[in-house]
């Protein structure tokens, strides 16, 4: 982004207004302070990521309002709406989202073979064309219109609205989106009027229970203020869902996760250090990761990010 358009982007910012929300799990207003991070976008920019003082469940407050939140996904370094990969950590992310696709599809298919599925906030729509290539009836819903143009160039049938759906389906997937929504609640009731009599809803998530979240603290990427408003772990994720009557059948690790988390998480650490060399900073990256994947080799619930698989029993 060059000067100019920088400046303007931050005259946009100072004049949002903000939010504080009450928790989303059991609506306590009573909250106390965990953390203050940086936007890794704009390093001069911090905020307050705070904690329910009843059920512990954290979550960024104050936070910017969902009309006005978009400023902060236009940078041009937000890997998931790029169309190209420049640097080593964007191919690397292109390398990761294309296994964890082939991945993410088997472990669907053990659930229901073919069917019919939507993925609510598609982004660019590679993980729809690789369901789509195993004759999957695919439906996508994407809010960026920048990420949803390049998802349109694949013709995948994208919907305007997710109301736009006409009818059930067996699988609804979130990929790293359910930490983005402001009405959380809407959004998962609408969920629950979409999928069929024992359908399933497949999340993937970060976890703040990480290793790598512990050893990286303020500077731990995915913390990613102020885009990320949530920041569960699978307790959480468990009393969440049970109020939608979506029950929790088994949880899984993305596998390389850790080491995308723990590489952008150095050189965070390093940008807020005010150092330039990232040699010991690759060097703690590599071992924090290592020890993360192991740990969540032992232990699902410990991952850097999380599935979650739910299947939702309507009473």
């Amino acid at each position: 982004m060059n000067p100019k358009d920088e400046k303007v982007v931050m005259e946009k910012k100072s004049s949002l207004t903000s939010e504080t929300p009450a928790c989303l799990i059991c609506g306590s207003e009573s909250k106390i302070p965990f953390l203050t991070v940086p936007n890794r976008f704009s390093l001069s920019e911090q905020f307050t990521v705070v904690k329910c003082a009843d059920c512990g469940l954290v979550y960024l407050s104050p936070r910017p309002s969902e009309d006005e939140i978009a400023v902060y996904y236009k940078d041009e370094n937000y890997q998931p709406h790029q169309e190209q990969a420049k640097t080593l950590t964007e191919r690397l992310y292109r390398f990761i989202r294309i296994f964890n696709n082939r991945y993410k599809r088997r472990l669907i298919e053990k659930l229901v073979p073919r069917g019919k599925i939507l993925d609510y906030g598609c982004g660019t729509g590679e993980f729809l064309v690789e369901m789509r290539n195993s004759k999957w009836e695919t439906y996508g819903f994407e809010p960026s219109e920048k990420a949803a143009e390049i998802a349109k160039s694949y013709d995948l049938n994208l919907l305007t609205q997710f109301a736009d759906l006409d009818q059930k389906v067996d699988v609804i997937t979130l990929w790293h989106v359910l930490e983005h929504i402001h009405s959380t609640e809407d959004l998962l009731e609408k969920i629950t009027i979409k999928l069929a009599q024992n359908g399933f809803l497949i999340l993937a998530l970060p976890n703040r229970e990480s290793y790598d979240a512990r050893s990286y603290g303020r500077n731990w990427v995915a913390y990613d203020a102020p885009r990320h408003l949530y920041h569960f772990t699978p307790s959480d994720m468990e009393n969440l869902l049970k109020q939608y009557n979506l029950k929790i059948l088994s949880v899984h690790r993305l596998m390389f996760d850790a080491w995308y988390n723990c590489l952008l998480s150095a050189q965070l650490e390093y940008q807020q250090a005010g150092k330039r060399h990232m040699v010991t900073g690759i060097l703690k990256a590599g071992v924090v990761a290592a020890i993360s994947s192991i740990v969540s080799m032992l232990n699902a619930r410990k991952s850097s990010s999380i599935i979650y698989i739910a299947v939702f029993i309507n009473q």
